[in-house]
């Protein structure tokens, strides 16, 4: 399989495909939480480093280890992974909403 050829983001489909299992085994593992997806609007989207950990947590043999990183290597991942200010803005933006959209819905049900 040429994994290349597989979007860093990925449809449930695509999913399926690169993981050679079913559709429904995707939506399945997503449900039961062991398969991290975002949920856009009424559709799901998987980050290839999600299904690749997922191979790596339902490994037959446990006794291979994981890479180990330096802290120089792991501090690197933490500054590539920071949000710029507009990320933080947007985010905290949809935090409220949510935030909001969670304290409609308990005063509806009172």
């Amino acid at each position: 399989m040429d994994v290349e050829r597989f979007p860093e983001i990925m449809t449930p489909e695509q999913a399926a495909e690169y993981l050679q299992i079913s559709r429904e085994t995707v939506y399945r593992y997503i449900r039961e939480g062991r398969l991290v997806a975002s949920r856009l609007g009424r559709s799901y989207r998987i980050p290839r480093r999600s299904l690749d950990l997922l191979l790596w947590a339902t490994r037959t043999r446990k006794d291979v280890s994981l890479r180990e990183y330096t802290g120089e290597e792991v501090s690197e991942f933490i500054r590539a992974d920071e949000l710029d200010r507009e990320a933080r803005e947007i985010a905290e933006r949809f935090r409220k909403a949510i935030e909001e959209e969670r304290g409609e819905g308990r005063r509806q049900a009172s």
